[in-house]
């Protein structure tokens, strides 16, 4: 009964009763006796308690009687106690308070203020110091103490004059430190006590976990005597399995080996095929290989098909009652196990080991396939491995042979070829040089591996171009060069740069391609010259020619006829026409030349528009077509050459009128697109047809070329627009459809660049852009 009553206390409040029982019950006796002394010695003992009765009296009677009930609560250990846990824990509380008010009482009649009875509040505080890891609650106690000895000293002195006395300040203030510091010291009792206790369960945990390492040592070391044996017998199958690279060869020895280790257990091997589909039986021990090689099943179909899609091994001891089993041939087998074949965290396939007998297998059998199939993976890993590095040294080798045949031939080519062709890396190191740029340059010994090239080659321009081209990768650069002959001719070269890249998109040098534009430059200032003198030659006898026939039609040589003014104005309208032709044979002629400068300023794009649909508009209303002006008044200025831009757009209006029939439409459009303004000439013409889109901004060209075409020109009027709107540094592109119009777009930016020459000439490359945003080089 006593044992099941502690189990009942927790640990803390049967230590709080074992100390009340053996210490508590003799401090209360102690108190009660050394209070009698105290009241004897105080007012005399006779007279105290065998005359008058005093209050004093009653306290001591009451508080015997009180101290006789807990002696009989609070009995020594081993006894039988008359109330349950909780309730002796709150009769400890309760003593406790009684202990302070019996001394409050006893301090009261003993001279209040000025009495030595306070020390028992000491001992009282002294007593929660020690009971403070169990009781918590009886910690505050004490701190009523001082409180009661200013109430009771305020009763017997109805006055609180004895805060002013320094006697009982200075007990006071001892009082009050003993139970500060009793309060402190049952703090760090209960703090020790906790780590003690914290101690000793982690004593007893590590205890436990030392017994229990000790019995797990204890099986594995027979556990480790029996896999001993088996170790061997791998190891020795192990080291077979690892001495073959061949992949059949290999397989047979892993099934083989596999039936040593399972004592003699017939086992297979299948594999993954390489479409990840099915599973494939790949050698087989103590069974015919007719019977089941090459056997093969969907990947979860039978036992090695499950094992393969569930990454898990299994042990059948009765394959009649396993539905996942799927019996071939006629071989008896009544239970098997079968592990995965794991290489890489990717199961290859499936180990699996059968036997006439049901329950043959163990889960130790299982174990020990399993870790024979972890170095079988392996060795048809390398097996494999093997196989595919044969097979690519193979076709490196290969494709090493058709590299150096590919790389003679384009050697060969090279050599062959009329241009020269130098490539370098970005340390401008020289890696190759045919023999037609080493005649260009002058180069007379082939040079040294390693060269850079401004020691080969002393040309400061072409090696300016090559480290332009390092530094802008991404588009091609184009520069003529200019070299010294022999005697006092120069060569004209076009070189072309393009940044070499390797499989990683990296920059791994330059090619520069050579060729020699020395004739073509000649043609093209012969035909230039022939031009500029011809449209010279013809301008003046055309003006004769038209100012007569002005004349003529005026009436001042005399009256003509209906029929010779048809013929006078036939011979005005051709004359006018050809004048337009040389006019813009010269201006071609000037751009070529070079000798046109763009004059910039700020300008409105609808005034300029305003002012050629004005002088446009007789020649359209001539041909009854409806000339519009639909540029936005408030469109931003732009920094251009007006009389440039005027012209233009005379080109485009003119063509659309050309080209549109009567009743017809043509638009000009403008638009503000930011930082740059888009015009556009709309016509509801013929069209151009998609193939000759592209071409019509060439110099010469004309959609139909045929000497009995209907509209009439050089085929200069769009090569001029073209060639102004670039390098007015914007672009000019057309969209049409054929039988339904054409619509001239060119965009042109707000600011011209500060740093450039501005000049119009066909002399030296630039790039444009494209509709698209590409670049594009041309030559002019």
């Amino acid at each position: 009964m006593v044992e099941r009553e502690n189990k009942a206390l927790s640990p803390a409040l049967e230590r709080a009763l074992r100390l009340e029982a053996r210490y508590g019950n003799l401090l209360r006796w102690a108190i009660l006796l050394a209070s009698v002394v105290a009241l004897g010695l105080w007012r005399g003992f006779q007279r105290s308690l065998f005359g008058r009765l005093g209050p004093e009296l009653y306290a001591v009677v009451g508080y015997a009687l009180f101290a006789l009930f807990f002696s009989l609560v609070f009995r020594a250990p081993g006894k039988r106690a008359p109330f349950s846990p909780r309730a002796r824990r709150g009769l400890l509380l309760f003593s406790y308070i009684l202990d302070y008010l019996y001394i409050a009482v006893l301090v009261g009649v003993t001279g209040g203020f000025r009495s030595e009875l306070y020390v028992f509040w000491g001992l009282l505080a002294l007593k929660a110091s020690i009971y403070y890891p169990s009781v918590r609650e009886m910690v505050f106690i004490p701190f009523l103490s001082p409180l009661l000895w200013i109430v009771v000293a305020y009763v017997g002195a109805r006055s609180l004059y004895f805060l002013w006395d320094r006697g009982f300040l200075l007990r006071y203030s001892g009082l009050f430190s003993l139970v500060v510091g009793a309060t402190a010291v049952g703090w760090l009792m209960e703090r020790r006590q906790r780590s003690i206790r914290s101690l000793g369960a982690n004593l007893s945990r590590k205890s436990e976990a030392l017994e229990e390492q000790a019995r797990r040592a204890q099986r594995t070391a027979k556990e480790l005597a029996d896999r001993l044996l088996e170790l061997r017998s791998l190891q020795e199958s192990v080291k077979a399995i690892n001495s073959s690279l061949a992949l059949d060869e290999l397989l047979q020895l892993i099934v083989e080996n596999a039936t040593q280790v399972l004592r003699g257990a017939r086992c297979t091997i299948a594999l993954v095929d390489e479409a990840r589909e099915r599973v494939v039986t790949s050698a087989a021990a103590g069974i015919p290989r007719k019977e089941l090689w090459g056997t093969s099943f969907r990947i979860g179909q039978g036992v090695a098909g499950w094992v393969v899609e569930n990454k898990q091994p299994v042990l059948i001891p009765s394959v009649d009652e396993d539905p996942r089993f799927l019996r071939i041939g006629n071989r008896p087998i009544a239970s098997l196990i079968s592990v995965p074949l794991i290489s890489d965290g990717q199961v290859i396939g499936a180990l699996t080991a059968t036997s006439p007998e049901k329950g043959a297998f163990s889960e130790a059998d299982v174990n020990l396939l399993d870790a024979f199939a972890d170095q079988a993976a392996i060795a048809v890993k390398n097996a494999r491995l093997y196989e595919k590095l044969a097979r690519e040294e193979k076709e490196t080798a290969h494709l090493y042979q058709s590299v150096l045949e590919k790389s003679n031939e384009l050697e060969a080519i090279l050599r062959g070829i009329g241009d020269g062709v130098i490539v370098v890396d970005p340390q401008l190191r020289l890696l190759m040089m045919n023999p037609v740029a080493m005649r260009m340059f002058r180069v007379l010994e082939r040079p040294r591996e390693g060269m850079r090239l401004p020691e080969v080659i002393t040309n400061e321009e072409l090696s300016v171009l090559v480290r332009e081209t390092l530094e802008n990768p991404d588009q091609p650069l184009i520069r003529e060069l200019t070299l010294e002959r022999e005697g006092d001719r120069r060569a004209i070269y076009q070189a072309l740069a393009s940044a070499v890249r390797g499989a990683m998109n990296q920059v791994r040098g330059v090619v520069i391609v050579v060729r020699d534009i020395t004739t073509q430059k000649e043609i093209e200032q012969m035909k230039s010259d022939f031009l500029s003198v011809v449209s010279h030659e013809l301008r003046t006898p055309l003006h004769s020619i038209k100012g007569f026939v002005d004349i003529i039609l005026m009436g001042k040589t005399g009256e003509i006829n209906e029929l010779q003014r048809d013929f006078l104005t036939t011979v005005k309208e051709a004359t006018t026409n050809l004048q337009q032709l040389i006019e813009d044979l010269l201006e071609f002629s000037r751009m070529e030349a070079g000798q046109i400068k763009l004059r910039p300023e700020q300008i409105s794009p609808f005034e300029v528009a305003e002012r050629v649909v004005e002088q446009l508009l007789p020649l359209a209303e001539e041909k009854g077509i409806r000339l519009l002006n639909s540029v936005p008044e408030e469109i931003d200025l732009i920094e251009a050459d007006p009389m440039r831009i005027e012209q233009v757009l005379t080109n485009l209006i003119s063509n659309a009128v050309k080209f549109t029939p009567a009743e017809g439409t043509v638009t000009v459009l403008g638009e503000d697109l930011g930082d740059r303004i888009r015009m556009a000439v709309c016509d509801t013409g013929i069209g151009i047809p998609k193939e000759e889109q592209e071409k019509i901004f060439q110099r010469f060209y004309q959609v139909d070329s045929s000497a009995t075409r209907s509209y009439r020109g050089a085929g200069l009027g769009l090569t001029i627009c073209k060639f102004i709107v670039e390098y007015h540094r914007g672009r000019i592109w057309v969209e049409s459809e054929e039988g339904k119009g054409s619509t001239f777009y060119f965009e042109l930016p707000k600011e011209l660049p500060k740093d450039e020459d501005l000049v119009i000439d066909f002399t030296t490359p630039i790039r444009r852009r494209r509709a698209g945003g590409e670049n594009e080089f041309h030559h002019r």
